[in-house]
């Protein structure tokens, strides 16, 4: 292979990989994404669904931003379902099923079919860097060829040094037996960075005919025509969908799980990498919830094309025999034969404090990293990042300021936040509870918070900013009809909504009081409001939302101007925090080693509390202009 050259280099071909190569090229930058195989992009070798609780939140900013993960996982779903639509819309969360060989050839023909972007299979052996400058320059892959590059992004996902671990066997493995990388982990070390060693799990899968599911639970989708994608026209009625299904293991697995603990990887005395603590091992929860006789278990689907069913929530790395017995000891699972045995994956990782929030590397330009390299799990988060690194690796080839999410405006900008300000000790998962204003990052309104950067950076075209625009119209028009009609008490549907338990109305209100009232459904009005007709599930969602939680809509968004001022206070590049007095001796370190650009960043960062932000206030106030340096990312 001859030697080449590219504005952008993307190293991986997993859901970070395949965002942030996309993003590169779409934008117009001469991209080549580097794989270890030909065919297996954006694979999904353990969970084979897309989104839940603030993943599926990532998944709608990712296609409002103009990422392709919304639009892979509405055209391979076999079943689609909202959680948590009992509870309120801050938690309101769209899950699909997937088909996971149609999403990963869905995004193969993707990446080969985008201009500007070349698939390059072979494994990336090191780093090409100018130690003078301290910049990327390109990539060196195992066959000696180089390939040169404007910026690079590392989307390693598990293959980084990994190791597969099975009872006490541990070997050299990336996952489901494919090909492992070492040779980035020591160009890593040898740029002075710092590496992590963490695991993940994945559970068995068993052959569906093997299984009896008569005592199970149904599990069926959401008969509703939600989609993660804007572009998404077309719905799979409920009906035609794929059923899951819910069973709970037994005193029985317990037992087995405690009289062969010492037998699991990371329970046999072994040192193995740390765990994620929200998705952990079945034998994992055992220990830690010992009072628990049993657990939810749940059988999915993984394709259309496969006779295998996914068990979900019984991710081990027991030995074969063990893990045998587990099974056998389920409901329905006394005859079951296994397509695939679980097991467990450590691999490296950096500390994500020494990135930037453009997820550029603080001491290497132009090197970037997404996914689970930054320490993080699950392929929506990784998905999000690869967006985000794409865009900034771009942007910095083009000689742009990196494009930033806050912490309001998106869950990928509270998760790059928690990475670069607070680290990671596990792999960290997104969670609904780490975003303090959760009831402004919801599902619904993703388009309204994020189009337009989608927009701005080149990744949304004009046909889909038009169909957005005339949208937003619609909703504006509605929702000004809803204001505008009006019910006195003995109005027909005044009647019924009283008589049903729905409705209080007393005097005459608007359509848009008497929606405030939790009870009364929207649907209801669309024959007195006929331009709630011309509006998507979705959008009639965001409606409703606006008008019940106008008040606390309105008091978060103050809260959230307050916290932004703090980010306006900004903190010169060349400061020195051992010249600032009365810090803390962990503030220091902390603030040296993230190097926030703000107070409001500052702020975040734990080990760094209210008494140091004082301190430094002070020492800024006496030592700089108001106009403090404002080129920071």
């Amino acid at each position: 292979m001859n030697d080449k050259n590219y504005d952008v280099v993307v190293v991986g071909g997993g859901h970070a990989g395949v965002e942030a190569a996309l993003a590169s090229a779409r934008i117009g930058k001469k991209t080549a994404l580097i794989n270890l195989y030909d065919d297996k992009i954006a694979t999904m070798p353990c969970n084979p669904s897309v989104g839940g609780p603030a993943k599926g939140i990532v998944v709608r900013e990712i296609d409002a931003l103009g990422g392709e993960m919304g639009k892979a996982a509405d055209a391979t779903a076999l079943q689609t379902k909202l959680l948590n639509s009992s509870r309120g819309p801050g938690v309101w969360a769209l899950r699909v099923q997937s088909d996971k060989l149609e999403y990963s050839k869905y995004m193969e023909n993707k990446v080969k079919s985008t201009e500007n972007l070349d698939l390059i299979v072979g494994a990336c052996e090191d780093l090409i860097v100018d130690k003078d400058t301290m910049t990327v320059k390109g990539i060196v892959l195992q066959d000696g060829s180089k390939i040169m590059a404007k910026a690079v992004v590392l989307t390693t996902g598990t293959y980084l040094k990994s190791q597969v671990l099975l009872g006490h066997d541990s070997h050299e493995s990336g996952p489901n037996g494919e090909i492992t990388t070492s040779g980035i982990s020591k160009a890593l070390k040898d740029l002075g960075l710092e590496l992590y060693r963490f695991k993940t799990g994945t559970p068995p899968r068993v052959y569906q005919d093997s299984v009896d599911l008569s005592k199970a639970t149904k599990e069926p989708g959401t008969d509703a025509k939600l989609a993660f994608s804007s572009s998404t026209k077309e719905f799979t009625p409920v009906e035609d969908q794929e059923l899951c299904y819910l069973i709970h293991s037994t005193p029985e697995t317990k037992k087995i799980v405690e009289e062969n603990l010492q037998k699991s990887a990371m329970y046999s005395g072994k040192k193995v990498g740390t765990g994620p603590r929200y998705c952990p091992s079945f034998e994992d929860k055992i220990v830690r919830f010992n009072s628990k006789e049993e657990h939810q278990i749940f059988i999915e689907p993984e394709s259309l094309s496969l006779n295998t069913w996914y068990v979900q929530g019984f991710s081990t790395s027991m030995p074969i025999d063990v893990q045998d017995k587990m099974l056998r000891s389920l409901p329905g699972f006394e005859n079951v034969k296994v397509h695939k045995w679980a097991y467990a994956i450590e691999y490296d990782c950096i500390d994500p404090q020494q990135l930037k929030r453009s997820l550029e590397l603080k001491n290497v330009h132009g090197l970037f990293t997404a996914g689970q390299i930054n320490g993080t799990s699950g392929y929506e988060e990784a998905a999000g990042q690869g967006l985000m690194a794409g865009i900034n690796a771009a942007r910095l080839v083009d000689g742009l300021e990196p494009l930033i999410l806050k912490r309001d405006e998106a869950y990928i900008g509270v998760m790059i936040d928690d990475l670069v300000n607070k680290g990671v000790w596990e792999p960290y998962r997104l969670l609904t509870s780490r975003a303090e204003h959760r009831l402004l990052l919801r599902n619904d309104n993703a388009e309204e918070r994020l189009k337009e950067f989608g927009h701005d950076v080149n990744l949304v075209k004009e046909d889909e900013w038009n169909e957005y625009l005339d949208n937003q119209a619609k909703v504006a028009k509605a929702t000004q009809d809803l204001k505008d009609i009006r019910f006195s008490p003995k109005s027909e549907l005044a009647i019924e909504l009283v008589n049903n338990g729905e409705a209080v109305i007393n005097q005459g209100l608007s359509a848009y009081e008497i929606l405030k009232q939790p009870k009364v459904d929207i649907n209801k009005f669309k024959a007195y409001v006929p331009s709630l007709n011309d509006l998507s599930d979705t959008l009639l969602q965001s409606v409703l939302i606006n008008c019940r939680f106008e008040g606390y809509v309105k008091n978060e968004k103050k809260q959230a101007e307050r916290f932004n001022k703090l980010e306006q206070k900004l903190i010169p590049n060349d400061i020195n925090y051992d010249l600032v007095e009365n810090l803390a001796t962990e503030a220091r370190q902390k603030l040296e080693k993230v190097r926030p650009s703000s107070i409001g960043q500052a702020s975040r960062i734990t080990g760094v509390n209210p008494a140091d932000i004082q301190m430094l206030l002070f020492y800024l106030k006496n030592n700089y202009a108001d106009d403090a340096k404002n080129n920071r990312n």
